[in-house]
C-alpha cells in the first residue's frame, strides 16, 4: 500500500503567499487608482432611501415656492445659555451654540452645535410635509411675530387655497431646552392629512481630525442606538421603528429632540461637515379650516446627569447606556460628593480609587491568599503533570484534589482584574461625557483631567505611536505596574506566560499613553493601593494542609 507523500514547507509557503496576494490584491488596486468620490446629493433634495427603511421619498423643491437667491432675514437672539440665529430661510436656526455662564477660566465656555456656513446654508429644525412639491425647509417664510424679552418667536408660511404653517419657537431664560410648536391650518374645503418631517443637524467637520471630539447620532426605542461618524459617512444610519426621541451626540454634550407624538422611522447621513437627521412624523388630520398643533421640545447642552433628569424626558437615559452604564452614574455621584468636599477632581479620584480598594478588599485578600496558596503548591503540582503527562483525565483529577485539600481557587487570580475592569471601562466613558470633568485640573502640569498630561508639547509627532506630547503619568503607572506585578506571588512556571507577564506593563503604557489623564491617575493609585495591600498581606502566616498530618 504505497504511502501518500507529506506536505512539504514549498507548498505551505505557496498558500501562504497565495493568501497574501488574495487579500492584499484590492487594496493594492486602490492605492495605483484610487476611486474618487462622488459627492452626496443634498439631504434635502434626496430621492432615494435605504431598502431598510423604505421612507417615503423626500419632495423635490418648487421654484415658485423656494425663496429667491436673495439673503434671508436672520434675527440673533440669547436667552443666557443658548445663542443663535434664525433665519426665514425655512423658519429655521442657521447657528446654535450652548454658552456656560457660569464656566471657570480654564472651561470652554461655549460650544457649537450647528455653525453657519452662510446666510443661504439650510438651518437646523426645518420642517417640511411629504408629498407636499415645495421643501419648506429651503422655503422663505415669513416672520410674524418676535418677543425677545419674553422668548418668543414665530414664523409661518402660507400656500392659499392649501395650508398655513405655523413654527412657534418658545425659550426660558438661561435654560439649554426650549420648544418648538407647529401649527397646520387646512386651507382646502377637504378632509387634509399632513405627513410632517422635522430635519435637524450638527457640524462636526470644523476642527482638525486630531482635535475633534467624537459625534455620534442616537436613536431611542426600548434602548438607545447610536452611530459613529465613520459609519454615518459610509452607510447612513436608519430607524424604521417608532422612537420616542432622537438626536446627537458630541463629546460632553448632547441634542435631543422629543416630540409629543409619534416617530414613525428616522434617517442621518453626513453631508458636507454637517450630520443631518429626518425624523419622519405619524401623520395629522385636519378639517377644512381647521388648525392642528403639535410641539417638539429639543435640548441643546451639556450632557449633565441632573440637568438631564430635570427635563423630565428620559434624556437621562444616554448617560447610563451601554453595559457600564450604571458604573458611570454611580461613579460620577461618588466623584461629584468627594469633590464637594475637596474641591479638585484629581483628589477626588485617588479618594475614590481608596474607598473602592476599601470595599473590595476583603474579597482582595482571599485572592492574594489563593494566590499564595498556589505558589506553594507549584512544586506538587508540576510533579503530578510530569507523573500522569500521558492520562490527561487522571491529572485533571488529581490537580483538583490537590487544590481543594489546600483551599486554592484557580479563577482566584483573575479577580483583582475583574473588579478593576468595570470600574475602568466607566470611568474611561465617564471621562468623555460628564461635563463636570471637562477642563478640571489636578495640580502642576495636570491641567485638564479629560486630556492627556502634556507635561512638553513636541514640535512634531512620532509616526505610528502618534505620541506628540511627552506625558509623565503613563510612565509612573508602567512602573507601579511592574511593582504590583513585582509583589505578586507567582503561579506561573512557563517562560512564555513568564514573559507575557513581564510586558503586559509595557503594552498597559502604550494604550494609556494618550488616554485622559484622570483614568491613567486612577490605574496609577490603584497599582499602588495595590502594593500596599499585598505587602501588608504577605507578613500573614498561610496555613496550608499538609499531607502528612
Amino acid at each position: 500500500m504505497s504511502k501518500e507523500p507529506e506536505l512539504g514547507k514549498n507548498f505551505w509557503l505557496a498558500m501562504a503567499l497565495s493568501m497574501i496576494v488574495l487579500v492584499g490584491y484590492p487594496y493594492f488596486l486602490r492605492w495605483i487608482a484610487p476611486q474618487k468620490s462622488i459627492p452626496a446629493a443634498p439631504i434635502f433634495s434626496t430621492t432615494t432611501n435605504s431598502p431598510e427603511t423604505a421612507l417615503p421619498a423626500a419632495p423635490t423643491a418648487d421654484d415658485s415656492a423656494v425663496a429667491p437667491a436673495v439673503i434671508p432675514e436672520q434675527i440673533a437672539y440669547t436667552n443666557g445659555a443658548l445663542s443663535l440665529n434664525f433665519s426665514a430661510q425655512g423658519g429655521s436656526i442657521t447657528e446654535l451654540r450652548y454658552e456656560d455662564p457660569a464656566a471657570s477660566a480654564h472651561k470652554a465656555k461655549t460650544d457649537f452645535f450647528m455653525q453657519d456656513a452662510g446666510p443661504l446654508s439650510p438651518g437646523t429644525l426645518g420642517v417640511r410635509l411629504a408629498h407636499e412639491s415645495a421643501d419648506l425647509a429651503a422655503t422663505r417664510f415669513n416672520l410674524k411675530s418676535q418677543d425677545a424679552a419674553a422668548g418668543r418667536f414665530e414664523f409661518e408660511y402660507e400656500r392659499p387655497g392649501e395650508f398655513r404653517l405655523t413654527k412657534t419657537y418658545l425659550f426660558r431664560p438661561n435654560d439649554a431646552g426650549f420648544s418648538l410648536e407647529i401649527t397646520l391650518q387646512n386651507l382646502t374645503t377637504h378632509e387634509k392629512n399632513f405627513a410632517p418631517e422635522l430635519i435637524y443637524g450638527m457640524s462636526y467637520g470644523a476642527a482638525p481630525k486630531t482635535e475633534q471630539p467624537f459625534y455620534e447620532a442616537l436613536y431611542t426605542h426600548e434602548k438607545i442606538d447610536t452611530a459613529k461618524t465613520h459609519k454615518i459617512e459610509k452607510s447612513g444610519f436608519y430607524a424604521d421603528k417608532p422612537l420616542f426621541w432622537a438626536g446627537f451626540l458630541k463629546k460632553y454634550y448632547l441634542f435631543a429632540v422629543k416630540p409629543d407624538w409619534r416617530i414613525l422611522a428616522a434617517e442621518t447621513r453626513a453631508q458636507e461637515g454637517t450630520l443631518w437627521s429626518i425624523l419622519r412624523m405619524d401623520p395629522v388630520t385636519a378639517q377644512p379650516g381647521e388648525k392642528v398643533s403639535r410641539q417638539f421640545f429639543i435640548y441643546a447642552g451639556p450632557e449633565r446627569y441632573e440637568a438631564l433628569k430635570k427635563t423630565g424626558t428620559g434624556f437621562e437615559a444616554v448617560f447610563s447606556r451601554g453595559f457600564f452604564g450604571l458604573f458611570k452614574v454611580w461613579l460620577l455621584f461618588a466623584l461629584k460628593f468627594l469633590n464637594g468636599y475637596v474641591h479638585n477632581y484629581g483628589w477626588s479620584i485617588i479618594l475614590l480609587t481608596l474607598g473602592i480598594k476599601i470595599l473590595f478588599a476583603p474579597i482582595m485578600e482571599l485572592s492574594l491568599k489563593s494566590q499564595k496558596r498556589m505558589q506553594v503548591i507549584q512544586p506538587k503540582l508540576k510533579s503530578l503533570q510530569e507523573h500522569h503527562k500521558n492520562n490527561p483525565e487522571k491529572l485533571h483529577k488529581e490537580t483538583m484534589e490537590l487544590f481543594k485539600r489546600n483551599r486554592v481557587n484557580p479563577m482566584a487570580g483573575c479577580l483583582p482584574m475583574l473588579i478593576q475592569m468595570p470600574v475602568l471601562m466607566a470611568m474611561y466613558r465617564l471621562l468623555f461625557e460628564a461635563i463636570e470633568l471637562q477642563g478640571a485640573p489636578f495640580f502642576g502640569w495636570i491641567t485638564d483631567l479629560s486630556q492627556p498630561d502634556r507635561l512638553w508639547q513636541f514640535p512634531f509627532t512620532i509616526p505610528l505611536l502618534n505620541w506628540s506630547s511627552l506625558n509623565v503619568l503613563p510612565f509612573l503607572m508602567v512602573v507601579s505596574q511592574m511593582g504590583f506585578q513585582k509583589v505578586m506571588p507567582q503561579t506561573t512556571t512557563s517562560p512564555d506566560q513568564k514573559m507575557m507577564v513581564a510586558i503586559m506593563p509595557l503594552f498597559f503604557g502604550f494604550i494609556c499613553y494618550n488616554m485622559p489623564s484622570g483614568l491613567v491617575l486612577y490605574w496609577f493609585m490603584q497599582n499602588l493601593l495595590s502594593i500596599a495591600q499585598y505587602a501588608i498581606s504577605n507578613r500573614a502566616r498561610i496555613e496550608l494542609y499538609h499531607e502528612d498530618r
